[in-house]
This record gives C-alpha cells, sequence and structure tokens, in this order.
C-alpha cells in the first residue's frame, strides 16, 4: 500500500513560491512518461476498458454536531470518456452521468440535461486515465516545482486559473492532487495498476472524502447505461 497524506490548501500553495532553477524542471512529456511508469505502465493499464468503485463519502465539519458524518454508499461507473454516478441517501438515489456528448443528472422525477461536467471526476473514474491526461487536460503545460507539506511536486498548470492544477509527486512520479483541493491518497495495487482509494475534498471549515471500498476492473458495464433515464 503506498499513501500519500499531505494535505493541500489555497492559502499554502499561494504562500509557497515556485522554485526558480529551471534546470530542475522537467518537460511534461517526461512527467506524464513516469507518472504513467508509476501507475504500471503503458500496457497493464491499456487492458482495462470498464471501472467501478464503490464506496461512501466521509464529511468532517466541526462546525455540526457530530461533526464526522457518513453517507449512505456510492457506486462509480467508468469507460473511457463516459462515467456514471450513483449514490444512495435518505431522501432516495441520485445519479448524475456522461453518455460522451450530455452531461445528465437525475433524481426522483427531476431530470436536468445540461448538468455540469466535472472534467477532474470524469478523469478520475475513466479506467485508461493516466494514459487520456491530453483528452481531459488539453492544455497542460509545466509551472514549475513546489514543496507542499515537506514533500516535492511538480505543477501543472491546465488553464489559467492556479487553482485548477495538477500537482505531480516528484519521488513516487504519482498524481497527488487534482486542483488545490482534491487530494489522492492512499495508492493501492489493484490488477497490477495503482489507484488510489482516496480522493480528499477540502472545504470551508472542513473535508469530505470519498472513500472507495472496492474497486474493479474488466466488470461489463451495459453502454445504456451511461445515457440519461427517458423519464
Amino acid at each position: 500500500m503506498m499513501t500519500l497524506p499531505f494535505l493541500l490548501s489555497a492559502a499554502v500553495a499561494a504562500a509557497v513560491p515556485l522554485q526558480a532553477k529551471a534546470d530542475s524542471v522537467p518537460e511534461l512529456r517526461v512527467i506524464l512518461d513516469r507518472y504513467i511508469g508509476a501507475v504500471g505502465g503503458r500496457d497493464a493499464i491499456e487492458k482495462f476498458t470498464t471501472r467501478v468503485m464503490k464506496g461512501r463519502l466521509v464529511t468532517d465539519l466541526p462546525t455540526r454536531e457530530p461533526p464526522v458524518h457518513e453517507s449512505n454508499g456510492f457506486w462509480l461507473y467508468g469507460v473511457p470518456g463516459k462515467y456514471l454516478y450513483v449514490q444512495q441517501s435518505a431522501f432516495g438515489t441520485r445519479r448524475k452521468g456522461f453518455d460522451g456528448d450530455i452531461c445528465w443528472s437525475w433524481a426522483g422525477r427531476n431530470i436536468s440535461h445540461d448538468a455540469h461536467y466535472d472534467r477532474m471526476f470524469a478523469w478520475l473514474v475513466d479506467p485508461q486515465n493516466a494514459l487520456r491526461m491530453w483528452e481531459y487536460f488539453p492544455d497542460m503545460k509545466v509551472a514549475g516545482r513546489r514543496v507542499l507539506e515537506g514533500r516535492s511536486v511538480y505543477r501543472v498548470d491546465i488553464d489559467d486559473d492556479e487553482s485548477h492544477a495538477l500537482y505531480f509527486d516528484v519521488e513516487t512520479g504519482l498524481l497527488a492532487w487534482l486542483g488545490y483541493n482534491r487530494g489522492l491518497r492512499d495508492y493501492r495495487e489493484v490488477d497490477g495498476v495503482l489507484v488510489p482509494f482516496q480522493m480528499a475534498l477540502s472545504r470551508k471549515g472542513g473535508s469530505s472524502t470519498y472513500v472507495f471500498e472496492t474497486i474493479e476492473h474488466k466488470a461489463p458495464i451495459d453502454d445504456a447505461r451511461f445515457s440519461p433515464p427517458t423519464r
């Protein structure tokens, strides 16, 4: 098991300057190739065409009593370019998906065909995500090197907003952060590749953590599952 226990905030990111030595930062292709190798290698990743992730959402808000709350279970279904999120709660079942063209959400009888497309969330569920970085983040460019929580990371910008940057751990080569507030933690080997078993979202006054209990590859998924409900 490999765990990346660092926690980043917007304030920390803004306070730590980029290192000035240009020769200490490799080219983007080197960072991405090393990441692919750290995950398990191109051949291993290409074997996967589906990913199913089952888990729970743990919310920690000190201002609430009790401060720690666990949601009912959720499921994530992913194929390259498509995903579905299903969450159960006391209020019923909620679904959100992307069928390759339409990002939709459904709760009870209410359906939206113009839901927000979260490319970082979509990337996480893609079983070949390490090989498809350019498809999700086509404007990537290396912005420098930082020290975050005592660890060196390469910062890769994906647009003009620094808070959206990707951070790759210099020592391990693994992707450690999706933006300033989504930490990828607890990397474990599944079917020969490393996958984060936690995605921690820092939020005002606390945090919400997606804890993945099981991650399965190659499970059959009907493509119709990604399409919005007809009613």
